[in-house]
Order: structure tokens, then C-alpha cells, then sequence
């Protein structure tokens, strides 16, 4: 099996970044985020407090997720539904942001995680997978860029879905959750030894793409 993971900051450009290279590699490309998501969808839909780590983590045994991948992608279940676009709401993202340090929460997306990675060759993002879920990939890459470049991206991708927010306020959200990746007991996002560092303030993503599959293949 080809292991490529690859972690990094939020709105580092991970999903589009490796979404490509997948495509140009002719293998498959996991989001381990969209697992985190449905977590965080369940809970919402259960109307369950995000912060009460007890109520969320009792849920989980009543909530199956299922991953497909095709020619457009990822299309992620949950309990049989197909909640790939409804797992992308901000409200869904602010969630997930609480839950996802949980132990619990943790474990139960990791044991996924394996069992795709073992089955598939693939391209897998996260903030963890370099460190924790596949530290002896293949490749492993971590993606970074200027908090306010970052911002910036995120700001545009926001508006075009119709969401109203100012840039200060999508900033300081990426501050946050940067923190929280980064200081959380367990599985921080962290930049590992053997880990290639790319910083894409200044690149497209194809010259993104371009530069890591240039490294997998040899070039």
C-alpha cells in the first residue's frame, strides 16, 4: 500500500491540495476531517451540548459512518444517509472544534482511519496523521501558511456559500482553532521528524501539487 499523509493548519488548502495529488497519483483520496464532521452533525442533530464530553461520546455507538469514493470523490454517510454537504456548515465546523479532542472521539474515527489506510492506496489529511494515525507512511507532508493569507481563503470561501462574516472574525476563528490543534493532550497537530514542510503562502495549489508529487515520484 502507497501511505501519503499529510497534516496542517486549518485553511492550509489540505482538502484541495490533496484532492489533486490523489487524482494525479491515480489513488484515492481520504478527508479524516469529514469522520471529525459527522460526529459533530450527530450531535448537533441530537441537540446534544458539544462541551458535555459524557453525552457526546454516549452517542457515538448509535452512529455508523460509512466512506465511498468515486469520480467526484469523497461521499460520506452517516446511519446510511449521505451528509457529505451537510457536514460543511459553520455551525458543523464550530462543533468539531469542541469535540474532536475528546479520547473517545478519537478512537473511533482512528480505527476508521486504519482500516481505509490498510485496504487502499491513498492520499490522507488530518492534523494528527503524521504523527499518530500513520507515522510510518510513505510521504508525509504538513501544509502551513500566513495565518492572514489563510484567512483570506477562508473569508472568500464563506461569502461564495453565502454566509455572512467579517474577515477579523474567520481570523480570529483560525487563531482558535489553530490553538486548540496544537496545545490538546492528546494527538497535537505537530510537525514530526522525516515530515517535509511546505509553506504555500506564495504558491498556487498546482504548483503545490506539482512539488509534492514531484517529491513522491523521485524528481
Amino acid at each position: 500500500m502507497l501511505n501519503i499523509a499529510v497534516d496542517g493548519v486549518s485553511s492550509s488548502g489540505k482538502g484541495s491540495v490533496c484532492s489533486k495529488l490523489a487524482k494525479k497519483l491515480g489513488i484515492i483520496h481520504f478527508d479524516t476531517g469529514a469522520i471529525y464532521r459527522v460526529i459533530g452533525l450527530f450531535v448537533y442533530e441530537n441537540k446534544v451540548d458539544p462541551s458535555d464530553e459524557k453525552s457526546v461520546v454516549a452517542l457515538l455507538d448509535k452512529l455508523q459512518v460509512d466512506v465511498r469514493h468515486g469520480d467526484d470523490g469523497q461521499i460520506t454517510y452517516m446511519n446510511g444517509r449521505d451528509v457529505s454537504k451537510d457536514i460543511r456548515q459553520n455551525i458543523i465546523s464550530d462543533i468539531c472544534s469542541i469535540t474532536s479532542p475528546y479520547p473517545d472521539c478519537r478512537k473511533f474515527v482512528l480505527n476508521i482511519q486504519r482500516q481505509i489506510a490498510n485496504c487502499h492506496d491513498l492520499v490522507m489529511e488530518g492534523r494528527d496523521i503524521t504523527s499518530h494515525v500513520l507515522p510510518n507512511a510513505d510521504y508525509k507532508f504538513y501544509l502551513d501558511a500566513d495565518v492572514n493569507v489563510r484567512a483570506e481563503r477562508r473569508y472568500k470561501e464563506l461569502l461564495e456559500k453565502g454566509q455572512c462574516v467579517t474577515l477579523e472574525e474567520v481570523k480570529t476563528d483560525l487563531i482558535e482553532r489553530d490553538r486548540r490543534d496544537m496545545t490538546r493532550d492528546l494527538s497535537p497537530l505537530i510537525l514530526t521528524e522525516g515530515t517535509i514542510h511546505i509553506d504555500n503562502t506564495n504558491m498556487t495549489i498546482d504548483e503545490e501539487v506539482d512539488l509534492m508529487y514531484n517529491i513522491i515520484k523521485g524528481n
